[in-house]
């Protein structure tokens, strides 16, 4: 039986820690399909024969971290060497070779992601810039040099600075506009240098303010609007409701035909009232007009209306039809 190998998991990548170019590496987006056909172990990402010193076994990701066993090619005095090192824990480091395309470097929650890349190799390194060192290739397979890498970032994030690429950084941050965006951020031209972005941010920052004010508007003008439209269904309800009560009571429906006509009321109030204009009363209450607080009879707001009795009511309507269609329209 095999002795287990002494040696421990390298972390290839952690994607909760940002690379010194400015970035950090989705460990979902990695594609491992063509380095597990060949998991190379080189060294210091020296891309030839001789300096392939092993390879990755078990390279598997659990959520934000991506890891492998390393295997040196002890047959090989240089790897075993190597390997020696990395097994008395004196080399501890390694950095991934990927293959990725600009695009994929997008900007999430305030950080920039490389949210997919293929990765082709990961070396053993003495010293990695950073706890996830990587390595970025062309995808023709060129190496990026550091320069190119960093101004890579500096395109994506305008904010870092590194003196040593003398770059105008203030430059990257002018923004140039087209047409339609000057015009809808109030813009009367553009600088042939183009606009300084924070005077782009402030305007962006106005018109997401006064956006939000409008919404707050609308929404209280279409609130206030919907407690209208209730409050006169609630009303035109009342209003319908009685209309049929007081057409059931002079005997022009029957008792079990209300909802019917209530519906009908609801739908239209015109053709409810043309109904019970077109059947005769069965009753004449004539002269039962007796309410304790309106003894005359003087009857001119529906108040005044709903205080008569039912018989009351029936009278009025019978005695009154002009009337009573004022207090109900």
């Amino acid at each position: 039986m095999p002795k287990p190998s002494p040696l421990k998991a390298f972390i290839f990548n952690d994607e909760n820690q940002e690379n010194s170019y400015g970035f950090s590496i989705l460990t979902e987006g990695i594609d491992l399909t063509r380095f597990m056909k060949n998991p190379v172990m080189l060294s210091d990402h020296w891309n030839s024969n001789w300096n392939v010193i092993g390879k990755w076994n078990d390279v598997k990701k659990e959520g934000a971290i991506l890891t492998g066993l390393p295997e040196f090619d002890t047959e090989d005095k240089d790897a075993a060497i190597i390997g020696g090192k990395v097994e008395r824990g004196f080399i501890k480091a390694c950095s991934m070779g990927i293959v990725f395309d600009r695009e994929n470097l997008s900007v999430i929650g305030g950080k920039v992601f490389l949210t997919k890349c293929e990765l082709v190799e990961v070396s053993v390194v003495p010293v990695p810039s950073n706890a996830n060192s990587v390595m970025l290739f062309y995808q023709d397979g060129k190496a990026m040099d550091e320069k190119e890498v960093q101004e890579l970032s500096l395109s994506v994030i305008p904010s870092i600075k590194n003196p040593e690429l003398n770059l105008k950084i203030d430059n990257m941050k002018k923004i140039i506009l087209s047409v339609a965006a000057l015009m809808a951020l109030g813009f009367k031209d553009q600088p042939t240098e183009g606009l300084d972005a924070t005077e782009v941010e402030s305007k962006i920052l106005s018109l997401s303010t006064e956006l939000d004010k409008v919404k707050g508007e609308k929404a209280a003008l279409e609130l206030a609007a919907q407690k209208a439209k209730e409050k006169a269904e609630a009303e035109a309800k009342i209003r319908i409701e009685q209309k049929v009560a007081l057409a059931i009571a002079c005997g022009q429906f029957k008792a079990d035909q209300k909802d019917d006509m209530v519906n009908l009321g609801l739908t239209s109030e015109t053709a409810l009232d043309t109904v019970i204009g077109s059947i005769p009363l069965k009753q004449n209450f004539s002269g039962k007009v007796t309410n304790p607080e309106n003894p005359t009879g003087d009857v001119k707001t529906m108040d005044d209306f709903q205080k008569l009795s039912l018989d009351a009511q029936l009278a009025f309507k019978n005695d009154n039809p002009d009337q009573y269609k004022k207090l109900f329209n």
